[in-house]
């Protein structure tokens, strides 16, 4: 791809030159990476999916994802035909940080506050996210953290107590 840096330890390729409008396609198939970086740049539009899953077959694998963070004239709308790729969008490091917090819920209103998937992911994350935290909240011994949490306040009690007396 041109100016951009192809990480095979990471399997992500890196085109954040913030001169780039788009994304160039290369002529041949590309195997092996999972991410495609575009962050900071003037891009407005992707390919088409069926063009990009093409050229990048393994982008369609779950966790995989397009970055274009902190294009500012992204059109988000043209996200809509996009049914198998993820496609991360945000416009600020403060949104990022949002995402990052929100990661599990991966919902989007398509103003760049959060990640970008299809309907159906949506709900059977939600589902998946409900159904574990509730298998984990009953696998906690809550007399133990009761417990663990009395112990430690009670410890830095005593610490305290001990630097006043020396």
């Amino acid at each position: 791809l041109d100016e951009c840096q192809c990480d095979t330890d990471d399997e992500v390729i890196y085109c954040h030159n913030g001169r780039r409008t788009t994304l160039e396609l290369p002529d041949i198939r590309l195997r092996g990476f999972i991410v495609i970086g575009l962050t900071n740049n003037a891009i407005e539009k992707l390919p088409d999916e069926k063009s990009i899953l093409e050229l990048f077959p393994d982008l369609m694998n779950e966790f995989k994802a397009i970055d274009v963070e902190g294009n500012a004239q992204f059109d988000c709308e043209s996200l809509k035909a996009y049914k198998k790729i993820k496609v991360n969008y945000s416009k600020s490091l403060f949104q990022r940080a949002f995402i990052l917090a929100q990661h599990y819920s991966r919902h989007s209103d398509c103003k760049g506050t959060e990640l970008m998937i299809t309907r159906d992911q949506r709900l059977l994350d939600i589902e998946n996210s409900t159904d574990m935290l509730k298998m984990k909240y009953d696998d906690i011994d809550k007399e133990k953290i009761i417990k663990d949490v009395k112990d430690f306040f009670v410890n830095i009690a005593k610490k305290i107590e001990e630097l006043h007396t020396k």
